[in-house]
């Protein structure tokens, strides 16, 4: 499991092309292609152009569009970008097989009307993050593969001042992680760091540096999606934004020119915001409602390859934006959700995905038996038709407190071990050092469950009437052919501070026709054979204490 989490798609290729001579050519299949005849599909090409025009700000003032007409016949227009001095791009998100054309429409003499073609060959990449085909509530990559959501709160690592970034993604691959929530914000919630000492040029060498770890994250760990979110917590930016300020304008608009055509990206506007519809002065996290709303629409219109956009809001407050057609899925942050009671009231409102994407951190209002906690919510909250984030070290704060500036460069000496339980390092590192306590040592079994039994969630149906309507003891979820149980066995009634029975516990089902049966062990990603079980009532006894998963299966002929 560790192999194929960490695997990357780094293959050598050889392509016959020409008519009866035999000419071969060597390359490697990256997701990023940069100015070539051939790309692939679910991968990225990049076009390269010049500006002539020495004296116009290439960010404000200098505009470049490439409209691109697939294979399919539809065109989608995409706004290019300047990368640096007299150098623009374009970028596009290779979904289709075929043969791609291009035309560019600037302002600028010597890069409007060029025009061009590529081709898109087939790959093995997963591509971007969708709604399933075949249930609204789950999610798929473009291959088609059902995407199992294990979410991590990583907030700073795309933020250059993290020395441990590479050891960040990696560990987190490594232990089941394929959905990172990763913010601009290099100060405390604030994303000023992405423009120079004027407010509004952007600062090149910064978003470069965001750049390099989200292709990194591409190339080592494709099936990783990052939730970026660009305004992070800045609400005095935020709230500059309806009133047309430049610089709250350039953020969404500049990050969707250079980062809507990767794979592996998902924008979430805006992180903990305190919504109010008040006209009165705001004050700290607070924004108006309709700020966001505007925000969402504009990163709608703009979106050229049909990247998922959401906001994230504070604490207990909900989700405000279900009926909006810019919202793709409903983003929450509560706490105790070991029941899936808020999933389950969300899946009554939406035909959406519904992500409770904060709850208890390993280091911020933790759980007393956090390897349990973090587990019983995964699980809870998937057989709920919903999906949840873990959260470990406080990455919300620089990790060591040391100042740098904006590519990463000290400022003053790096203290080891300094300020260890914030920013983003590797998770077993830190648990290694004592600062995380196994939190999310049990996510690879999720992994290892649905691998092993070749199901997924798409298209089940949560009923924990079907076991009792106990959703604090047992989470059912079921489709024509497979029932799954999770039996948290809970020593008590509060979350926080539960750990599981050491007494097997007992489910009573009544089992619709006869079934193989088999336990699985969430924490320790064994299984345990039953054999048939036939149709009538029955209490199904687990193979000893703890919490376990029950997979009853329909015999198929």
């Amino acid at each position: 499991m560790k192999n194929l989490l960490l695997g990357g798609y780094k293959l050598l290729l050889v392509l016959f092309i020409g008519g009866n001579s035999l000419n071969m050519q060597l390359f490697a299949q990256d997701h990023m292609v940069r100015d070539r005849g051939e790309a692939w599909q679910f991968g990225v090409h990049e076009l390269s152009f010049h500006t002539s025009n020495r004296e116009a700000d290439p960010f404000y003032e200098i505009s470049l569009e490439v409209s691109y007409i697939l294979p399919s016949g539809n065109k989608v227009k995409v706004q290019g970008f300047n990368d640096g001095g007299m150098l623009f791009k374009s970028r596009a998100y290779c979904k289709e097989l075929g043969e791609w054309q291009w035309e560019s429409t600037s302002n600028d003499p010597q890069m409007d009307g060029q025009s061009g073609k590529f081709t898109v060959l087939e790959s093995n990449f997963k591509g971007k993050l969708r709604i399933h085909p075949d249930d609204p509530y789950q999610f798929a990559y473009d291959n088609g593969d059902w995407f199992l959501h294990i979410g991590d709160t990583g907030y700073r690592y795309v933020v250059a001042s993290e020395p441990f970034w590479k050891e960040y993604i990696d560990q987190a691959s490594e232990m089941g992680i394929t959905k990172i929530r990763t913010w601009f914000a290099m100060e405390r919630s604030a994303v000023g760091d992405l423009f120079e000492t004027d407010g509004e040029t952007i600062a090149l060498g910064y978003w470069k540096e965001i750049e390099r770890r989200i292709l990194y994250a591409l190339e080592h760990h494709p099936h990783i999606i990052l939730q970026l979110i660009p305004y992070a917590e800045d609400a005095k930016l935020i709230n500059k934004y309806p009133i047309g300020n430049s610089a709250a304008k350039m953020v969404g608009t500049y990050a969707q020119a250079r980062w809507s055509s990767f794979p592996n990206v998902q924008w979430t506007i805006s992180n903990d915001m305190i919504l109010t519809e008040e006209s009165e002065e705001l004050k700290g996290r607070q924004v108006h409602t309709g700020t966001i709303d505007l925000m969402g629409n504009d990163f709608a219109n703009r979106e050229p390859w049909g990247t998922l956009i959401t906001n994230h809001q504070s604490r207990f407050s909900g989700y405000m934006f279900v009926n909006e057609e810019w919202s793709d899925l409903v983003t929450l942050e509560d706490l105790d959700q070991v029941e899936g009671a808020l999933i389950k009231a969300f899946r009554e409102k939406v035909n959406q995905p519904i992500v409770n994407d904060e709850d208890r951190y390993e280091l911020y209002r933790p759980p007393v038996h956090r390897r349990y906690f973090f587990r019983r919510l995964m699980w809870a909250s998937l057989l709920s038709g919903g999906h949840a984030t873990y959260g470990g070290l406080r990455t919300y704060e620089a990790h060591n407190g040391h100042d740098v500036g904006p590519t990463g460069e000290l400022k003053n000496a790096y203290i080891p071990f300094e300020g260890r339980e914030k920013g983003v390092w590797g998770y077993y590192d830190a648990n290694r050092e004592g600062i995380l306590q196994q939190g999310g040592h049990d996510f690879v079994h999720i992994h290892t469950f649905f691998h092993d039994s070749g199901i997924s969630l798409a298209g089940m149906q949560p009923d924990d009437g079907l076991v009792g309507d106990d959703p604090k003891a047992f989470k059912c979820a079921h489709d024509a052919n497979n029932i799954l149980v999770y039996v948290a066995n809970p020593s008590g009634d509060i979350p926080e501070t539960d750990f599981p029975n050491q007494s097997a516990p007992i489910l009573s089902m009544d089992v619709p026709e006869s079934m193989t049966a088999k336990w699985f062990n969430p924490s320790s990603g064994s299984w345990v054979n039953m054999g048939f079980v036939e149709a009538g009532t029955k209490e199904l006894k687990a193979p000893s204490g703890g919490d376990w998963v029950l997979w009853l299966r329909k015999s198929i002929n």
